[in-house]
Formats: C-alpha cells, sequence, structure tokens
C-alpha cells in the first residue's frame, strides 16, 4: 500500500513539474523518502492498532464417529459428503446379539419379580406362624402361672410344675424360630431404593434397561446437522467402541466460527463489538461485513502442560492471539465451507483516520483473490 500510494504522489509530482508548478530538481524528486516515512509514521503504523488485521477462517466440529456398542455393521446407510439431519442414520450394527441379552434380561426381570411374590407369600406364611407360636407360648405361660400356685398350696407336686416349665421353655423356643423366620423372609424384601423399589428388582430392570439400550444404539445416528467425511466401514466389517478406532469423520454443520489470529501488540485497543470485515478467497471481489464477538485471554503458550518433569524453559514465542468475529448476516457462513480462508480487518476506536488506508487495502486483496492463491 505504501507503494501505490509513493506511485501516486510520484505522478503528482510529474504533472506539477511538467506544468512547471515545482522544479524539475533532485529536491523535488527526493521528498519522494520524505513521503514514504511520512505514510510510514503517521498513517502505516498506527494502523496496525488502530485496525488490526490478520488471517482469518472458518471452522467448525468435526466429530469422531465412534458407536457405542461393538459389533458386525449389516448396512451403511451414509453417504459422503450428502447432508444429513440430526438422528439420521449412519451406519447400523448386527443387532441379534443385543436382542437375545434383552430377552434374557427381561427374563430375568420376570423370574425377579416372581421371587418378590415367593418371599411375600413367605413373609406371610412365616408372620402366620410367629403369630401361632406366640399363642401356643402364651397358653404354656398361663398354665405355668396357674401350676405355680397350686404348688405352692401343696395340691399338685412340683413334677407337674416342672413338666410345665418344659413346655414353656419349648414354646419360646417356638417363638425365637418363627422370629428368624420372619426376619429371614423380610431381609430381601427390607432392602428397598430411594424411590421404594426392591433392591433385586431395581438392579434386574437396570440390567434390562442397559440392554435395551445397548440394542439401541446398534443404528448409530447422525450428533448434528452436517455430513459424513472418510467414513472408511462397509458391511460386514466389525467396529469397536473405542475412541482411538473411530469409524469415520463426522463434519457437524449446525455452528460455525470466524476465527482470527492477531498479533498481541495490535490488540490493546480491541473490543467487542466493533466492526469487522473479511475477504475470503473463496469469495474474490465480495466483502463479508461483522462485529469483534470474543477475544480470548489465552494462547498455546499460556497453558500449563501437567507432567511428571520439571518445568523446562525453551524459547518463548510471542504467538497470536484468538479473536471471533460474528457476520452480520448469519446466513453467509451457509455458504461458506469450514476451513475457507480470507484477511480480516477490524476497526477500533483509536486512530480513526487509518481505517480508510486499511478499508482499501481489504479491498485491494479481496480483488486480488480472483489471481493470487495464497494468502
Amino acid at each position: 500500500m505504501i507503494v501505490f500510494l509513493t506511485l501516486i504522489y510520484v505522478a503528482v509530482l510529474f504533472v506539477l513539474v511538467k506544468l512547471k508548478v515545482l522544479p524539475n530538481s533532485k529536491a523535488t524528486w527526493l521528498s519522494t523518502i520524505g513521503w514514504m516515512v511520512i505514510l510510514l509514521i503517521f498513517l502505516f503504523i498506527p494502523m496496525q492498532w488502530g485496525a488490526p488485521s490478520g488471517p482469518v477462517k472458518v471452522l467448525t466440529r468435526a466429530v469422531p464417529i465412534v458407536p457405542n456398542v461393538a459389533g458386525q455393521v449389516v448396512e451403511v446407510v451414509a453417504e459422503p459428503n450428502v447432508p444429513m439431519q440430526k438422528g439420521d442414520v449412519l451406519f447400523r450394527i448386527d443387532p441379534e446379539p443385543f436382542e437375545i441379552a434383552a430377552a434374557r434380561a427381561q427374563a430375568t426381570v420376570s423370574r425377579v419379580e416372581a421371587q418378590i411374590r415367593q418371599d411375600r407369600e413367605s413373609l406371610a406364611s412365616a408372620q402366620a406362624q410367629l403369630r401361632q407360636a406366640i399363642a401356643q407360648r402364651d397358653l404354656a405361660q398361663s398354665r405355668f402361672e396357674d401350676d405355680s400356685r397350686l404348688v405352692e398350696s401343696g395340691a399338685i407336686s412340683e413334677n407337674r410344675l416342672e413338666t410345665r416349665q418344659t413346655n414353656l421353655d419349648a414354646a419360646q423356643g417356638a417363638v425365637d424360630q418363627a422370629q428368624a423366620a420372619v426376619s429371614r423372609a423380610q431381609v430381601e424384601l427390607d432392602a428397598l431404593t430411594p424411590d421404594g423399589v426392591v433392591a433385586k428388582l431395581a438392579e434386574a430392570q437396570a440390567a434390562l434397561d442397559q440392554a435395551q439400550w445397548n440394542l439401541q444404539e446398534t443404528t448409530v445416528r447422525a450428533p448434528s446437522e452436517g455430513f459424513v467425511n472418510n467414513l472408511a466401514i462397509t458391511e460386514g466389517q466389525r467396529v469397536v467402541s473405542f475412541p482411538f478406532s473411530p469409524a469415520g469423520v463426522f463434519v457437524d454443520t449446525a455452528e460455525k466460527a470466524l476465527v482470527v489470529q492477531v498479533h498481541q501488540i495490535y490488540l490493546r485497543h480491541l473490543r467487542p463489538g466493533q466492526p469487522a470485515e473479511i475477504a475470503f478467497k473463496i469469495r474474490p471481489g465480495e466483502l463479508v461485513t461483522g462485529t469483534v464477538d470474543t477475544i480470548f485471554d489465552i494462547s498455546s503458550q499460556g497453558q500449563a502442560q501437567v507432567s511428571g518433569t520439571v518445568f523446562q524453559a525453551g524459547e518463548i514465542v510471542s504467538e497470536p492471539f484468538i479473536v471471533t468475529i460474528i457476520p452480520d448476516n448469519p446466513d453467509i457462513l451457509e455458504t461458506i465451507p469450514p476451513g475457507a480462508a480470507g484477511l480480516a480487518a477490524m476497526y477500533t476506536d483509536s486512530a480513526a483516520a487509518t481505517h480508510v488506508i486499511r478499508k482499501v487495502i481489504v479491498r485491494m486483496n479481496s480483488i486480488l483473490n480472483y489471481i493470487r492463491p495464497r494468502l
């Protein structure tokens, strides 16, 4: 841009010399150097912080396709690079093993329900036996007390009282056994979850829910809007539920971000809400307008890596910081694919006179995008 403005200055000097307004002298032409110095000091240096710029790219999420269950692929529905909606089927895993597991879990639930009914019947029977034993004990206690009074009056011998004592002890033992039987019958029924369900039934139901969920997960679906890229599976291939062995990559296009790299020395006047312009390589001759959204307060050099060694000194680099931009027309991102790059300019409240120069530079870059492939 300095060269361009200098050429304009030289052209003006040439015209003025031809019109004899200025002398055709060495001093006249050497004033070009002074012009370049003035441009550099008063325009281009302040422009770096008054209207900072940096390379921009469109980012989105690339989600590894990792099924929640392992198995053999029986059908591949998704096609590479074809737009999909959230919930669309990507591929299906053989459901037969999971159907068998779900049926087995259902049978376990039915068996546990029958066991609970049996436990309740056993408890009722034990409680009835306990009531009967208590009644017999009370009868034996009453007879023992009656004979005790007769022994004291001399009406009967003490041998009969000993028999009553033996019968009372036997009745008390029967009560103790009946109480133990009631306690055993209540153990399983008293083990309840916080919502009042018998524990072993809740456990069996949880196993059934897990089996049914696994069966449902044999159909792998799109996590969001986007498309499949590099789906390297086919029918008959076995997939696993480990993150280090994904079945492919799903490009999430539901949310995109415009990310700009700005050098640290140019950030001091940049604030959210300030206007911005972007010239994308994929859209030559056009400008995308927007506003500054977020200025990230950290770069990768500011991250402490957890390790088992003492901090190692190394070269410190002033990495650019990341700034995100929101386009004025959000629908514009639907037409710009992830990975599209360009040049972004942001206009701060400082050095307003330099904004014109930056606007010209951005527009020149936009036009040069027709012929220049690199940033």
